[in-house]
């Protein structure tokens, strides 16, 4: 793996739920996110490190208010976090996405869609792991 979650200590719990790793040709580098569970005396949250970008904190309240504002709007699921959008001159897609179920997270999505060496859209490469239910 080129990047792992935090090592767990005596106040502080890491529990790894998801790992990606992608190439761009381009840069001829590697892109590279580890999703984890965090349990520390305040609570949980979920969050995604990257190699090569900002990553994103999923707070639990913050999520289930999100979640059902999506399921309202008949969304399968919301884009949390840091994004990269496709553009006319560079086709890298990164996406967090949580996806929702009856207007409650039930999973999170790392969607990365990075280039071939002429600069067109690689084949897309995600990772899909459950939304954590269980609160310590």
């Amino acid at each position: 793996m080129l990047i792992d979650a935090p090592t767990s200590t005596e106040s502080i719990r890491y529990e790894t739920l998801g790992y990606l790793d992608a190439y761009d040709a381009v840069l001829n580098g590697d892109y590279a996110f580890v999703a984890y569970r965090e349990v520390d005396s305040y609570g949980w949250r979920v969050r995604i490190r990257s190699s090569q970008t900002a990553g994103a904190v999923f707070e639990p309240d913050a999520m289930r208010v999100q979640a059902r504002a999506a399921g309202a709007q008949g969304k399968p699921y919301f884009v949390w976090g840091y994004t990269f959008e496709p553009t006319a001159d560079d086709a890298r897609q990164i996406e967090f996405r949580v996806h929702v179920v009856n207007g409650a997270p039930s999973a999170i999505e790392i969607f990365v869609r990075l280039r071939t060496i002429d600069g067109t859209p690689d084949t897309p490469k995600s990772v899909t792991f459950a939304w954590p239910t269980v609160q310590e």
